[in-house]
């Protein structure tokens, strides 16, 4: 299931571990910070999608040509160093982008501070939290041949962000 930001309910935590439990799906919690379940035949899809479902959880794109997550540190809401709530850009960048197609699978990250924790120039397009905004970076890669973002703009609201992503 999608995590945006890797923020997740008690109820949905619960809820993905029955059903892992009724299904035998072997769960596992990835580097993306979703919850993956494997192992569903194909007929359990729609039972599992509906209990799923009823907790707000929805698929997370995993193999689709779009955006896979938005990956985020815990920013200034739970870390003395974060400058900026990571966690809920993160989330609304996800909620923006999400479903959305491209010409191959896109990730991004949302890091509080310069201390990187969620590895945001490593992404297709990464913001770094400032004290005066976010940094902007894109173009970066994690896969066969990691190649770090370019920075494209400094110190930038998440509006700003957001209208610079849309172009």
């Amino acid at each position: 299931p999608r995590v945006p930001g890797g923020e997740i309910t008690p109820q949905q935590l619960i809820a993905m571990g029955q059903v892992a439990e009724k299904y035998g799906l072997y769960s596992k919690v990835t580097g993306a910070q979703r919850i993956d379940l494997f192992g569903a035949a194909k007929y359990q899809l729609p039972d599992i999608w509906e209990e799923l479902g009823a907790v707000g959880l929805e698929s997370g794109h995993a193999y689709g040509k779009a955006l896979r997550t938005v990956k985020s540190c815990v920013g200034s809401t739970w870390c003395r160093y974060g400058v900026q709530d990571s966690v809920g850009f993160a989330i609304r960048v996800e909620n923006r982008y999400k479903g959305v197609r491209s010409p191959h699978k896109t990730k991004s990250a949302v890091s509080g501070c310069v201390r990187e924790c969620a590895e945001a120039q490593g992404k297709d397009f990464g913001m770094i939290a400032t004290e005066n905004g976010y940094n902007l970076y894109v173009g970066g890669n994690g896969g066969v041949n990691p190649v770090h973002a370019q920075l494209l703009a400094t110190d930038i609201d998440e509006d700003t962000v957001l209208k610079y992503l849309d172009r």
